[in-house]
């Protein structure tokens, strides 16, 4: 119907970064689907996670997480915690997380997510690896904030950790991995 044209047509307007369009539309169809459906209705959902990603390439990074917050609640209630919708959604949020430097937070979502796709999927399906690829950024992220600190042995048991879990994934002779071990090392781990 005339909702699903509008929030395919924002999906569009995204695609090709016409943001503040792509805005409008899924905020309209948002609306519409509230209306229509009640606000934790599938296709609502789907509207307020597609308008969070949109308004984080906005800038608006707050506004996203508090929608994601607001989908991955309603997700949690009605699909259970580890539905591949309500996953999906924690993974997105653990991102916009690292980006605003809520790094601890951002971690207990992406180590959630990895124990749900690796009992799911295993530990070697290509979601799974993505998410700890991404958990490895995060705990270099960490232990580069905690050196910069002076928590040496913090850091030393993050750099580790990073390298533990990219090491299987990318290679142990891949520079990320090197470059983690040998920080490690350097750091008293």
């Amino acid at each position: 119907g005339a909702l699903g044209a509008k929030e395919g047509l924002a999906g569009v307007m995204a695609e090709q970064n016409e943001l503040e369009g792509a805005q409008a539309l899924y905020e309209a169809a948002v609306e519409g689907y509230e209306a229509v459906y009640g606000g934790e209705a599938p296709n609502t959902l789907g509207a307020k996670g597609n308008l969070a990603i949109v308004l984080e390439g906005l800038g608006d990074l707050a506004g996203g997480r508090a929608l994601k917050e607001e989908v991955l609640e309603a997700q949690t209630a009605r699909l259970g915690p580890n539905h591949p919708s309500t996953l999906l959604t924690k993974y997105n949020l653990a991102d916009v997380m690292h980006e605003q430097g809520d790094l601890p937070g951002a971690r207990g979502l992406f180590e959630e997510v990895i124990e749900a796709q690796t009992q799911q999927l295993g530990p070697r399906h290509a979601d799974t690896l993505d998410t700890k690829g991404n958990l490895g950024i995060l705990l270099q992220t960490m232990a580069q904030a905690a050196e910069q600190n002076g928590a040496r042995a913090e850091a030393a048991d993050l750099y580790s950790a990073a390298a533990d879990l990219a090491g299987p994934i990318i290679g142990e002779t891949h520079v990320d991995v090197v470059q983690c071990r040998a920080k490690a090392r350097e750091l008293g781990a």
